[in-house]
């Protein structure tokens, strides 16, 4: 058996002594001001170090802190933080042997076993107590150099009460509470008394040793503290901060600080934090499908395909306008203003107008944008024969079915610039329309409402038979006389069983048809990590029980003819343009399709692979494989094994970052935000009308797609936003509201199709309204108000 013995803090040199006194002697040899003491190892209850009053006599025999040191505590993965006892103000020797045989006694106690059960599972423990002077604390406190709530590391958390620290830790006192940033700028501040009980310098004091000290550790840290009443700081604890996730800020874009980003239309197509790997491909293939268009325009973009247009912060998608106008500046009849309309709706003054390139270089660049314009055709015929030849490995090992994505990656980079060039004219022709209209001046809600009426003209767009396909399906349904009992009224699974059973006859029929042709789609369908409605149908058919109930009880409901506005006709110009604005409709939403069947192509092939890689014991689980990189994967196959902790440290903020909301507009890195709304008459809120006409109902607020299959027939729709997964739905609805949004997003092309009143960009509709609420949506003024 080790005999017991006392060992200086200063005099520790690789010992074993425990997570707390290691990080006390840590402290020591970086120069930080601790209380003198020592640590006790080898000791049990009645066996204790021979020399411990001796040591006692060292550090003054004075009142002195008694605390628990024991293997694993204070550790990365566990703190046992007041999991074993810790005695403070011990005086004298007796009470020194007392209050350490307490603490060595408190190893076994029910609560620390406990924690070590459920935390670590450790059998063999070796209990080391730390005997330290006592600090007559002024003040004492707390500090992370983390935010240990989210895990941003651009967050440093202080909170401080009078008196001993013990108050604070033990949960019996509040705390008066900073958010600081490393700077030392203050996020948020919280006081409780008529001052705060830290001065500024003292907070300087704090921030500027707590950062030291996590550059010397190499990690966050978690660190108690005191300053006594000759206002010295003295530290009393360095540990690190347990279980935190990945920053959530690891993978953001390096801005320039001049540049202006928005999350605007891809913040709609994307909504939300993406997986990184999502980022290096979605992402990737959106800067390339770019890249690739302006070049083929003329544009001067310096070589190579390195992000350039897309940004990420926080895991959510936004896009560089800075960098977009360069068409602007090398482009006849395209301007900066028009960019910005066609983006966010409205002219961003923060853009500056790009210096233009000569006006004979401009002329022949417009000259090829009209010819790209005028090729729609062509390149979706080149989408489409790019995925009817998509081929991807489904078996092999691990190298190699990562070997075969990584070779055909080329055709994701094809496919979202195919995709764009048949689109662009999309994007190019609602900015004019709104011009023509507003005469050169800012539009109003009453020119984006007209444009929204001249573009609901569009017909045969594949995103509006998502909705459509739902209603023959349902038809089907309801000839079916058992529908209402095998169908409507079971569980999911019941549902889907049935309804891929002959028992379902002409409706199941139909619903094969429909996974053919609209299977490939889902809610942020362009999320690798999203399946689709035919490997995960469950959405789908919540959608159909919904309207199926809805049409049972109150029969087929009626569509409300659209009333024409004349507006348009007083435009000669105006009438020219609209068929090739609704044709430039029909060709994004076509190739839209298409470039998310190639995605899921992709989807597949890194869900062959994930599960591969689980049966090498590469990763964990399936789902690991979505929080790396690309290229990370390519490295954690080729042996870096420790990538397999980053993508589950990772998976663990994505909750953090999924619901945050930044300014539409932003230089150089956003700060998340709460939402502000736009108020006008009686408490309204006031949007952006995409879809005309006013309809009076009951809201139902929904935050995700898995509550819409809540959704009861004449129901207005208030949403964070839609994409094209929700539109299954929009068969059932009255109206649509949501919090973002723009005229040219999928879910206000359907919702024009279907001659559904729609609002978005009301901001806060989802927080501001409750499910039951009487509202009027009105698509003509563009708000939403209580009835």
């Amino acid at each position: 058996m080790t005999e017991p013995k006392c060992i200086p803090l200063e005099s520790i040199v690789g010992e074993a002594v425990g997570g707390k006194a290691e990080g006390l002697v840590r402290l020591l040899g970086y120069g930080f001001d601790v209380p003198a003491g020592f640590v006790i190892t080898g000791a049990t209850s009645g066996n204790l170090p021979i020399d411990l009053d001796e040591h006692y006599a060292r550090i003054g025999a004075r009142k002195v802190a008694v605390r628990s040191s024991a293997t694993g505590e204070d550790s990365g993965d566990a703190s046992f933080a007041g999991q074993y006892d810790t005695l403070l103000n011990v005086e004298g020797t007796e009470a020194l042997r007392t209050a350490i045989e307490d603490c060595l006694d408190s190893l076994e106690n029910a609560r620390a076993v406990a924690y070590r059960d459920e935390q670590t599972g450790q059998r063999e423990v070796q209990m080391n107590v730390v005997v330290q002077q006592m600090v007559d604390a002024r003040v004492a406190g707390v500090l992370f150099t983390a935010n240990p709530i989210n895990a941003r590391r651009d967050q440093v958390v202080v909170d401080a009460v009078s008196g001993l620290g013990e108050a604070l830790v033990s949960g019996h006192a509040t705390p008066d509470h900073w958010l600081l940033a490393r700077d030392g700028s203050v996020f948020e501040s919280d006081v409780h008394g008529d001052d705060p009980v830290l001065s500024d310098a003292e907070l300087t004091l704090l921030l500027d040793g707590a950062l030291r000290a996590e550059e010397r550790y190499g990690a966050p840290l978690d660190m108690e503290w005191a300053i006594d009443q000759d206002g010295e700081l003295r530290w009393l604890q360095a540990r690190p901060i347990t279980q935190l996730p990945a920053d959530p800020n690891e993978l953001d874009t390096d801005p320039d600080p001049a540049d202006v980003y928005t999350w605007c239309n891809i913040g709609e197509m994307m909504p939300g934090a993406v997986t990184p790997l999502t980022y290096s491909i979605t992402g990737r293939g959106i800067d390339i499908g770019m890249q690739r268009t302006y070049r083929r325009m003329g544009v001067g973009i310096p070589p190579g395909e390195g992000i350039r247009y897309v940004g990420m912060f926080y895991g959510h998608l936004f896009i560089n306008l800075t960098t977009l106008s360069e068409l602007a500046a090398a482009v006849a009849g395209s301007t900066k203003a028009q960019m910005c309309i066609a983006l966010c709706g409205r002219d961003v003054e923060e853009v500056l107008d790009p210096e233009p390139a000569p006006a004979l270089t401009r002329a022949m660049n417009g000259a090829r944008y009209f010819a790209l314009l005028l090729a729609a055709a062509k390149h979706r015929r080149a989408l489409d024969a790019l995925r009817a030849a998509l081929d991807l490995p489904k078996l092999g090992s691990a190298q190699e079915l990562y070997r075969g994505i990584d070779e055909h990656l080329p055709q994701v980079w094809n496919a979202y610039e195919l995709h764009l060039l048949s689109s662009a004219s999309s994007g190019a022709l609602s900015p004019i329309l709104l011009g023509i209209l507003a005469k050169g001046e800012e539009p109003t809600q009453e020119h984006h409402a007209e444009v929204a009426e001249m573009l609901a003209g569009a017909k045969d767009v594949e995103s509006a038979d998502i909705a459509e396909g739902v209603e023959r399906v349902i038809d089907r349904l309801l000839d079916n006389p058992d529908a209402r009992e095998a169908f409507a009224s079971a569980d999911s699974e019941a549902a889907l069983a049935w309804l891929c059973s002959s028992d379902a006859a002409s409706a199941g029929e139909e619903f094969q048809r429909y996974l053919q042709r609209h299977g490939h789609r889902a809610v942020r369908e362009l999320e690798l990590r999203q399946k689709g409605w035919a490997v995960d149908p469950a959405p789908l058919i919540a959608s159909l029980q919904s309207g199926l109930r809805a049409r049972l009880e109150h029969g087929t409901p009626r569509r409300t003819e659209r009333v024409k506005q004349p507006s348009s006709g007083r435009h000669p110009f105006i009438r020219r343009l609209l068929p090739l604005a609704h044709a430039a409709i029909r060709s994004r939403e076509y190739t839209k399709s298409g470039l998310v069947a190639v995605t899921t192509a992709f989807k597949h092939a890194y869900r062959a692979l994930g599960s591969q890689m689980v049966a090498e014991e590469l990763l964990p689980d399936q789902d690991a494989l979505f929080f790396l990189t690309h290229q990370e994967l390519g490295e954690l196959v080729g042996g870096r094994r420790e990538l397999a902790d980053l993508a589950l440290s990772r998976r663990r903020v994505v909750d953090y970052q999924m619901p945050l909301h930044f300014p539409q507009i932003f230089s150089d890195r956003p700060e998340p935000v709460r939402l502000d709304p736009a108020e006008g008459r009686d408490g309204a809120l006031v949007g952006k009308p995409v879809s005309r006409g006013a309809v009076t109902g009951r809201a139902r607020v929904v935050e995700t797609l898995e509550e819409a299959a809540a959704l009861q027939a004449g129901e207005i729709l208030i949403a964070p936003i839609t994409d094209v997964g929700w539109t299954p739905y929009f068969s059932l609805i009255a109206g649509l509201a949501t919090d973002v949004g723009s005229a040219v997003s999928h879910g206000a092309v359907v919702a024009r199709e279907y001659g559904l009143p729609a609002v978005v960009n009301l901001g806060v509709a989802t927080s501001r309204f409750q499910t039951g609420d009487l509202v009027t949506l009105d698509g003509d003024r563009g708000t939403l108000a209580p009835a």
